[in-house]
């Protein structure tokens, strides 16, 4: 019986890439920056001391991280008892996106350039927002700008609550962003002018990669959050997958949790588990695990990393999030059977300690892992898309058009 697992920790990049410097990024090194500060003693919020993942370190993510800096991260030093293969990779899609990155992961790298929002201020043309109006019948838009998520809901929230005007946004990201109250202008509502969003911009041909629903609750400045009913709604994949592949040829199935079904808007999907929080998205993986069967892929995304800590630069939470990772490792490594492949990887960069709050252009972590396999090395992959290429030839699949097989 053959099942793949595929988890993603969200912006977990480990050194800048070779082509950093045209993104601004030269330099950038999530995991190595935040080893560096709880090193340093500089990373103590709610947890103490040096970066603790022995678990990942066990499966070859100190050596990965090696191979892609040069040098180890802080405190996370050389062992010889590895018990899984790895690797690193760097990524070939124009973009340092979610989609990009997850779309490349799957076999289908971005070549082409998304369409963004480059405009700090008046950020979305007018002509869409006179459409956007009309089509979705509301009395204007508020925001229209760059920002983070919590601010814009402190500086519009109220004028939202009274106005009831949808508040717009984007960032340095291929997405256009939109925050309405829960209670005062309605989930349902939302999502439905997102599709029309959507819709407005395919028929404009603008290639924007999401539009995010961001509903929140509270009813004034400072007491604004954002609830766990986003939703992404974004640009269908624009070839096979290697999870469509399985279900082609193998009659296979493919599990999402968190947020893989929105990703891959639900193509190549043939269930879908909402899990909100680390330890949730835990347990219901280790749930899908042991009721997965043979030909199944259960595909996982762990946004806190990115969400909660990578743009918010939190480094103590980004740290204290990865030593809750680790702790949690073992209850999946433990139900891993001899026929089983289990990976880790990430999507992009968001260094905690960077400029701004945006992702970061860096390589990724591969770990494979399969019980009682010898530990190798398995360089420097060109692309994310070796990580399809390797399940493809685990399944017997036909051949992916990008990348090389690591086994």
């Amino acid at each position: 019986m053959k099942r793949v697992f595929i988890l993603v920790l969200d912006s977990l990049g480990i050194g800048s890439s070779l082509d950093a410097k045209n993104f601004g990024d030269k330099g950038a090194n999530t995991l190595g920056h935040i080893a560096e500060q709880c090193f340093l003693n500089k990373a103590n919020k709610e947890r103490v001391g040096t970066l603790k993942i022995p678990n990942l370190t066990k499966l070859g993510i100190a050596e990965a991280a090696y191979h892609s800096m040069g040098r180890f991260p802080l405190g996370l030093n050389k062992i010889t008892d590895i018990v899984g293969s790895y690797a690193y990779a760097s990524q070939i899609s124009s973009g340092k996106d979610t989609i990009s990155g997850h779309w490349e992961i799957s076999g289908l790298p971005v070549l082409f350039n998304w369409d963004y929002f480059k405009k700090k201020t008046n950020s979305i043309p007018i002509n869409l927002i006179k459409r956007i109006v009309v089509d979705a019948n509301i009395s204007g838009l508020i925001g229209n700008c760059h920002a983070s998520g919590v601010d814009i809901l402190n500086i519009y929230g109220e004028e939202h609550i009274n106005t009831k005007q949808p508040i717009i946004y984007t960032s340095a990201d291929s997405v256009l962003q939109v925050a309405c109250h829960e209670i005062f202008f309605g989930l349902e509502k939302l999502y439905n002018l997102c599709l029309i969003i959507q819709k407005i911009l395919n028929d404009n041909k603008y290639k924007v990669a999401r539009v995010i629903a961001r509903p929140f609750i509270g009813e004034k400045k400072g007491y604004f959050f954002r609830t766990n009913n986003r939703k992404d709604f974004s640009v269908k994949p624009i070839g096979d997958t290697v999870m469509l592949k399985l279900i082609k040829e193998k009659l296979g199935k493919v599990v999402s949790i968190g947020k893989i079904n929105d990703i891959f808007s639900n193509v190549g999907i043939t269930s879908s588990i909402k899990a909100y929080g680390l330890i949730n998205l835990f347990n219901a993986t280790i749930k899908e695990i042991k009721n997965a069967k043979d030909n199944t892929i259960v595909f996982v995304n762990f946004i806190d990393f990115d969400s909660l800590w990578g743009h918010r630069r939190d480094v103590s939470g980004y740290a204290k999030g990865l030593e809750l990772f680790d702790q949690n490792l073992p209850r999946i490594l433990k139900i891993i059977t001899n026929k089983d492949l289990l990976i880790i990887t990430a999507d992009h960069g968001c260094d905690p300690t960077w400029k701004g709050n945006d992702h970061t252009r860096e390589n990724v972590p591969i770990l494979l892992y399969r019980k009682n396999k010898k530990s190798i090395f398995l360089g420097h992959r060109k692309t994310f898309s070796d990580i399809s290429q390797t399940i493809a030839h685990f399944f017997s699949l036909s051949k992916m058009m990008y990348g090389k097989s690591m086994l």
